[in-house]
């Protein structure tokens, strides 16, 4: 019996190897856009569109990047999926290999980026951390000058409201507060 019950430990493990999953390399032309955006999975992420893709999507970071805000670039890069079949997912990461164009944009360039929202899962959640006194940050990486808005957007985030915020790109990579809705 003591056998039996090995023997199907050991076909168990087996049958949830790791070896469920198929890897795909693919050479892509990315363009990055000038700023980070917020991500409930990653914090802050990328904000990027393929060549021949009209849609835009996020990538928490191109491993050998060095991203500087206000700059949009044309990269390529090598996207790496993992496929895994017993989960019916995949997930993309990306590497760099070469950058074919950093251009910087005008400084009154405006983008927007969610602030808070309600995620299905998640429930509320809040990208922005901080206070009016100490100064908020941005998913613990990019700083906000808030300007006038600071009682705004504190007020928005204790009543658990969506909130985005437009902003211009300021000194040291801080994002400047502009409008919020």
């Amino acid at each position: 019996m003591k056998k039996l019950l090995y023997f199907g430990i050991i076909a168990l493990l087996f049958a949830c190897s790791a070896d469920d999953q198929t890897i795909t390399e693919t050479q892509v032309n990315l363009v990055i856009d000038h700023y980070k955006t917020t991500s409930v999975l990653y914090g802050t992420a990328l904000v990027a569109t393929e060549e021949g893709v009209e849609s835009r999507f996020k990538i928490p970071f191109i491993s050998s990047f060095e991203f500087q805000p206000g700059n949009t670039y044309k990269v390529t890069a090598t996207r790496r999926t993992v496929q895994n079949d017993g989960a019916a997912t995949a997930t993309d990461s990306y590497r760099l290999i070469s950058v074919q164009t950093q251009d910087t944009i005008p400084p009154n360039t405006r983008f927007t980026v969610p602030l808070a929202k309600f995620v299905n899962g998640y429930g509320y959640v809040k990208f922005v951390v901080g206070n009016a006194e100490l100064g908020y940050v941005l998913s613990n990486e990019i700083p906000l000058d808030c300007a006038s808005f600071c009682g705004e957007l504190q007020s928005l985030l204790v009543i658990e409201d969506p909130v985005t915020g437009e902003f211009e790109h300021g000194p040291d990579g801080n994002y400047v507060l502009k409008a919020l809705y």
